[in-house]
């Protein structure tokens, strides 16, 4: 029987136990790989605990960059070091020992967690938490940091400035890297949770995450939807749909027949924005209507 866990001396055992027996039900179809339903009882029940322990920032910086979820996977049956989750710091670390070797955690052999570049908390004693600020004044609207937000904390259009919600913000850092104009700072907060309130927000993070996967995945499988794929998570997401479909000749025809098309209403779209012309209209229109039709 495992002893209860703590995080800075509070006892969450209970909280966590409450949601590990969901964790693994109607999962995105991005975790399909994991085969996790053909799994032993026992197995999937030490892979919901561990991904209960995770704090749900889906931020990849233990190499598993499609979530938290898969790393709790590779720790169980991969025998992956538990001591990877960088802002989950120590206390995760030490949490994850006492689920997958009670032994070696009674035994004050637990890894040191990886190491993070903030200082740490010292009430929490896990990194200090950041958040994501845009410069607005600086953005040129690119968009190419909002697929990159695991938990669509970032809202914007084409060529206007965007916004980070920080309440929403993971401080994950996903956004960095894809902004062209190094635009996006980190800042650094304070604040306290008890085991009760972070459980509950790690929970509202991971749901978070599965709501923006199962929305990128119906925007990949819309065949009007013209949107390039920019972002890890959306190319696993691609394979992972296309490996799921039993496609047909003439449905590889016809997706094929369609993209010529989108790329020829666009052409047209731009000339017809720049002057009007009434023989162009009509073949904009024609095409319109062909595309629907396929």
């Amino acid at each position: 029987m495992l002893t209860p866990l703590f995080f800075t001396g509070v006892k969450v055992s209970n909280y966590m136990q409450s949601s590990t027996t969901i964790r693994l039900v109607n999962l995105p179809i991005l975790f399909d790989t994991l085969n996790i339903d053909d799994l032993p009882a026992d197995i999937q029940s030490k892979i919901s605990q561990i991904d209960a322990c995770l704090p749900q920032t889906q931020c990849g910086l233990c190499e598993h960059p499609d979530g938290c979820l898969p790393y709790a996977a590779a720790i169980v049956l991969e025998g992956e070091p538990y001591n990877k989750c960088v802002p989950g710091g120590q206390p995760v670390t030490n949490a994850i020992a006492q689920i997958v070797d009670i032994d070696s955690y009674h035994s004050s052999m637990t890894q040191t967690t990886a190491p993070s570049q903030w200082p740490i908390d010292a009430t929490s004693k896990r990194p200090t938490e950041v958040r994501a600020v845009i410069r607005e004044d600086d953005c040129i609207g690119c968009t190419k940091c909002i697929p990159a937000c695991p938990v669509d904390a970032i809202v914007g259009t084409g060529k206007h400035m965007h916004t980070i919600f920080t309440d929403l913000c993971t401080g994950c850092e996903l956004c960095i890297a894809p902004c062209p104009v190094d635009c996006i700072d980190l800042v650094t907060i304070e604040r306290e949770l008890t085991a009760p309130e972070r459980v509950a927000e790690q929970d509202d993070l991971r749901q978070r995450y599965h709501t923006h996967l199962r929305r990128v995945t119906e925007q990949l499988a819309d065949s009007s939807n013209s949107k390039p794929v920019v972002s890890m998570v959306e190319a696993k997401l691609n394979n992972a749909a296309s490996q799921s479909l039993s496609i047909s000749e003439e449905q590889a025809k016809n997706t094929i027949a369609a993209a010529k098309i989108r790329t020829k209403i666009k052409k047209l779209e731009k000339q017809l924005s720049v002057r009007a012309n009434d023989k162009k209209q009509a073949e904009l229109e024609a095409l319109q209507i062909e595309l629907s039709q396929l």
